[in-house]
Formats: C-alpha cells, structure tokens, sequence
C-alpha cells in the first residue's frame, strides 16, 4: 500500500477543505453568510470524491466508513432540518390561534413534528462524529503516507472536528454553537495541510534478507583404505609391501 502514489487525491482534498474553512469563517457576513455557507457544503461534498479516488488504491476500511457515514450523516441533517422547520411553522402557527393555547394535548402534539426533527439532527451528529472518528484512525494507522507534520496536522483537524460536531449535537446549551464553529475552522484548515502531499513519495520498508555465509565443501578425508597401484589390492595404509604381488609400496 505504501508503493501506491495517492498525493494527488490527498492534495486535492486538502484544497477543498481549505475552501470550506474559508467558507466556514465568512458565513458571519450578513445576508451572503447562507450562500457562503452553501458553497462551503458544495466542496465538502467534492472532497468526499477525492477521498473515494484514494480509496480506490488504498481499499482501506476507515476511509470508506468516514465517506459513507459522513454522506448519511449530510442526509440525515437535511432531513432533520426540513422536519424541525416543518415542526417550527406549524407550531408557531397554531400558537396564534389564541383558543388553541387553551387544548393543552393538541398544543403538545404540535411540538412532535419540532422533537422528531431534533432527534434525527441527534443522529446525524452521532454519524458525523463517527466519521471523523474512522478519519482520525485512518491518518493514524497509515502515516508512511504522509510527511510527518501533514499526518500530525491531518489527525488533529479531522479529531477537531469530531468534537465540533459533538458540540453541534449540543446546540441547545448556545454557547456550544460558538465553540462548535470555532473548532470546525481549526480543524479545516489542519486538514488543508494534506494540500503539501504533492509530490511526497510514501517511504516503503524493504525487509533485509539475511546474508548467508558460503560453506566451504568439506576436505576429502585422508583417513580410509589404500589400493596397490600395481594389483589394486585393498591396503590398510600401514604395509611396506603389498601382500597380494609382493610390489614395494611408497
């Protein structure tokens, strides 16, 4: 996996959540802060297609889970957003009709709609939070891949924005919104550090292979039976002369 060359995906990530911390700070602009933000959502979106690219080489668990979760999440938040808006109006509405304050049961069943809504945003923040989760591991298990500060940079801004969206889940308490936005900015950006992958070749560890030393053939053994070069007799090496012909032996 470390031979696969995937700086070009990982970079273009990197970019496009730069372009959504950007978006993310200028959201505070009054009237163009909806439409900012829109974009913002637009290339988070495409950056979820580079990370699809990556994982197309890298086949790896964590990069698949934090796509798809995320992309649930995304759909689980609209949906959630459209009931709680849904909810809101007709709660609102009916809280104008002076005699329906007076129908205490009808008055809490038109805040259904608002709690179902609020729960699903629940959900979808635990599905995000996850996804951030399965990221933060990704960059952590695989840092060959990565220059050491961009891996670093990489973990710590997708596990800053696990712990944004914890604070969205958390809304309710207000102050939470702000620190929420806060950590979302920081996390962005560590992220768009993976834009200086271009170019970076992913160290490989090549195993050693032990050298084995040459053994030297083992030297013919001097000990053992003689033969008369004369009659080819079978000697025991300690005769003067050979026993069959009688021939003298060196």
């Amino acid at each position: 996996m470390s031979n696969v060359n995937v700086n070009n995906e990982f970079s273009e990530f990197g970019k496009k959540m730069k372009i959504v911390g950007i978006m993310t700070i200028l959201v505070i602009i009054p009237f163009a802060g909806s439409f900012l933000s829109f974009i913002g959502f637009i290339f988070g979106l495409m950056a979820l297609g580079d990370i699809r690219n990556a994982n197309n080489k890298l086949n790896q668990a964590s990069l698949e889970n934090y796509r798809s979760k995320f992309i649930i999440a995304v759909i689980f938040r609209m949906i959630g957003s459209v009931v709680s808006l849904v909810g809101s109006f007709y709660s609102f509405s009916n809280m104008l009709d002076f005699n329906y304050l007076y129908d205490f049961p009808a008055l809490i069943m038109s805040f259904i709609p608002m709690f179902i809504g609020f729960v699903i945003n629940l959900i979808a923040g635990a599905l995000e939070m996850d996804a951030w989760r399965s990221l933060t591991d990704f960059f952590n298990q695989h840092r060959n891949l990565f220059p050491t500060y961009v891996a670093n940079e990489a973990s710590e801004g997708s596990e800053k924005l696990r712990t944004a969206a914890l604070m969205n889940i958390l809304s309710f308490l207000i102050i939470t919104i702000l620190i929420g936005w806060i950590l979302q900015i920081i996390g962005y950006f560590k992220l768009a550090k993976l834009e200086e992958t271009t170019g970076y070749t992913a160290s490989a560890t090549t195993p050693l292979t032990p050298r084995v030393q040459p053994t030297s053939p083992s030297a013919p053994s001097t000990l053992g039976a003689n033969f008369c070069s004369n009659c080819g007799a079978k000697l025991t090496g300690q005769e003067k002369y050979c026993p069959e012909c009688g021939s003298t032996l060196n």
